[in-house]
């Protein structure tokens, strides 16, 4: 599958909009999934877009492949010194006023363009190129919802595999080993500089408890203290909640899913908390309506949580490791905009994907919740792209 011509030359005029509005005259790219967006191509390429006219990719490697899979022309580029000749040999004027990635480039790259373009003055596009990547296309909820197929099926073969004795590592591994059989792509791209992440994993009992640097509400206990996220070593014990947080990616769009997985039994309390928290993604979901603002959404629903649960204290973490947030963007990287947090000023609008994530963390037992993917549409809320049950498995 290729990226559609008219999905790119969609996306090029949208973005050339902006530029103009701005007093833009291009902007130089060289963030993957910025670039891959762009171009509909992956290879290693610095992708220039002028403010009028067609994009330059500008391919170190591999060349071929880049022309194969992109709709504009592709210029062989050996090094960055060359980056200003090939824009004037392309008939375009050279640009005074560049926009960059700032919250991405390396400040060694940096340097480097300000060498290459001495008279030029940068300025940062990184939040004008996310907000516009948060918003999808009818091309791209259709690959997402390609996507939401994967988890209902690794679900069901979690039933099956679900043993006494598995540690959380198996169960990870053999989840992550389904998944791939069904189609997943296994890479998870994020954004956030220093973000170590891969395809989900599984937490059970106290562990899903543990603080750690992640910024998620679950770090897990992890394998090692080289590695201190998501699963550990230890065997996974009857009554435990297992919290099975999935990612899964076709074609480079991601889903991210949560269900909640016991052998035996979960107790009273969890079983409680889990239909709390069932409640309050309902709650959310409907919550999601365009005009209002990510921060608007989030204060509704943690003051819902105070007025009418029992588990304030136990949302979204506990004690200095409670997260500010209940959702977040996802599509080619795993932390999009919007995210649904606190003090969010980024204005809800029709075809935002938000993967929502009402959890409930208990010091020495466990964790329960449920996470899946929406999108914003109108008036009644966001609609709901992942399709997997949402009890937890109990074997």
């Amino acid at each position: 599958m290729k990226v559609p011509e008219s999905e790119l030359r969609q996306r090029v005029s949208s973005l050339q909009d902006s530029l103009q509005k701005e007093a833009i005259d291009g902007v130089l790219l060289v963030q993957r999934a910025d670039t891959l967006y762009y171009s509909g191509t992956a290879q290693n390429i610095h992708l220039y877009i002028p403010r009028i006219g067609r994009p330059l990719v500008l391919a170190y490697r591999d060349i071929g492949r880049a022309q194969e899979e992109t709709a504009w022309g592709v210029i062989p580029l050996t090094k960055i010194s060359n980056i200003p000749p090939l824009i004037q040999g392309s008939l375009l004027p050279l640009p005074k006023v560049l926009g960059i990635e700032f919250d991405a480039l390396p400040v060694g790259q940096y340097k480097r363009f300000r060498k290459f373009f001495p008279e030029v003055t940068f300025v940062d596009v990184s939040q004008l190129i996310r907000r516009q990547r948060a918003v999808k296309s009818e091309w791209e909820l259709a690959r997402l919802a390609e996507c939401a197929l994967i988890f209902p099926q690794v679900m069901a073969y979690a039933r099956e595999i679900l043993r006494p004795g598995l540690t959380e590592i198996e169960l990870e591994g053999l989840l992550d080993q389904k998944a791939r059989t069904l189609g997943h792509e296994g890479l998870v791209r994020t954004h956030a500089f220093g973000f170590e992440f891969y395809s989900g994993t599984i937490i059970a009992g106290p562990r899903a408890a543990v603080p750690g640097y992640l910024d998620g509400p679950i770090p897990g206990q992890g394998p090692s203290f080289a590695f201190p996220q998501g699963a550990s070593r230890a065997v996974i014990l009857e009554g435990e909640p297992i919290v099975a947080d999935l990612i899964t990616s076709i074609n480079g769009y991601q889903m991210d899913q949560t269900r909640i997985l016991a052998l035996g039994r979960l107790s009273t309390k969890l079983l409680t908390a889990h239909k709390i928290a069932l409640e309050i993604q309902e709650r959310l979901r409907k919550a999601l309506v365009p005009g209002k603002t990510a921060g608007e959404v989030y204060e509704e629903i943690v003051t819902w949580v105070k007025n009418n649960t029992p588990y304030e204290q136990n949302f979204m973490g506990f004690g200095q490791g409670r997260r500010g947030f209940v959702g977040h963007g996802v599509g080619l990287e795993l932390d999009e905009l919007p995210v649904i947090g606190r003090g969010a000023k980024d204005v809800l609008v029709p075809g935002m994907v938000v993967a929502i994530e009402p959890k409930f963390i208990f010091p020495g037992i466990g964790a329960v919740g449920n996470e899946d993917v929406v999108v914003v549409e109108g008036d009644e809320g966001a609609h709901c792209l992942t399709i997997a049950e949402r009890d937890p498995i109990i074997v």
